[in-house]
């Protein structure tokens, strides 16, 4: 019950947390560049030709391509929405520089609340993660051992994204009740955090409110299933 144990450390890299900005632009970029050189092939086979009847067929023809293109086009800018607002969504789930000292200034009130003492508490080591920053917080405690069970339930009641990482407890002495903890507390934090998500405020609130349209949708859709059940 007592003996040391170590978490193992939740992979910190989350796929929804790439910047698609750069595929998404090419993505778009081809396909433009696609109906045009479509539509040119296609005058120039006409000029050569010079049939009015492989005219008339070609031309249909470069217009039903160019209306599937013109459907891919719309079907890419509906997932390049939808990964964006993903992505902002996961954002929020990332500490910002403040969002982080704020953090570790709450650890003392929850380690209080819980009767467990502090003995030391202090930033680590940082450590880059593609274009974000691993921050890691120090900790060594004294507590029994429901207390420090409760004050972790309360530190990872936190929105944001953390991770109890080098974990030992040991009894404080042979005939004591209270246990000795050294942990160290890491979390995910993006400097630019605040300005993306302020820069994007209208998109983000817009697709926002999709979601909770087609969520109530589909309650709705829900609701009416099981009431012709009944």
């Amino acid at each position: 019950m007592f003996g040391s144990k170590k978490n193992k450390s939740n992979s910190s890299q989350d796929e929804t947390l790439k910047d698609n900005s750069k595929k998404i632009v090419i993505g778009v970029s081809v396909l433009v560049a696609t109906i045009i050189i479509v539509l040119i092939l296609e005058i120039y086979t006409v000029t050569v030709k010079g049939s009015q009847n492989k005219k008339i067929r070609i031309g249909k023809g470069a217009e039903e391509r160019s209306k599937t293109i013109m459907l891919e086009m719309a079907k890419i800018g509906k997932e390049t929405k939808d990964l964006e607002f993903k992505y902002y969504k996961a954002l929020e789930t990332i500490m910002s520089p403040m969002e982080f000292q704020n953090f570790k200034n709450s650890i003392s009130g929850i380690a209080n609340k819980n009767k467990v003492k502090i003995n030391s508490i202090n930033e680590g080591k940082v450590q880059d993660v593609r274009g974000y920053k691993m921050n890691t917080i120090n900790l060594d405690l004294l507590s029994g051992y429901n207390d420090y069970v409760n004050f972790k339930k309360n530190i990872a009641e936190t929105p944001f994204r953390i991770n109890f990482d080098k974990e030992t407890i040991i009894r404080e002495n042979p005939t004591s009740s209270k246990i000795k903890i050294t942990a160290v507390i890491s979390a995910l934090v993006f400097e630019k955090k605040d300005k993306l998500l302020k820069d994007n405020k209208k998109f983000i609130e817009q697709m926002k409110r999709a979601e909770e349209r087609k969520i109530a949708k589909e309650k709705r859709l829900k609701e009416l299933k099981e009431q012709k059940k009944n």
